[in-house]
């Protein structure tokens, strides 16, 4: 720790990108306004990939 700044680990990093506090509401929210402008395929593409998501143990 130098100059006070916390040292940034790849550990560290990798659970601030895998947290799913942000990715899931911004895919959730995604597929519904894609549903609502009726974009089907931009629709099932964020399902999916909140499918993704899920099943790859970031939950």
């Amino acid at each position: 720790m130098a100059g006070g700044m916390p040292e940034l680990t790849a550990g560290r990093a990798r659970r601030r990108l895998s947290e799913p506090l942000l990715p899931v509401p911004v895919l959730a929210l995604l597929a519904v306004a894609a549903v609502a402008l009726e974009h089907r395929v931009l629709g099932w593409a964020a399902v999916g990939a909140l499918a993704g998501y899920a099943l790859s143990g970031s939950v």
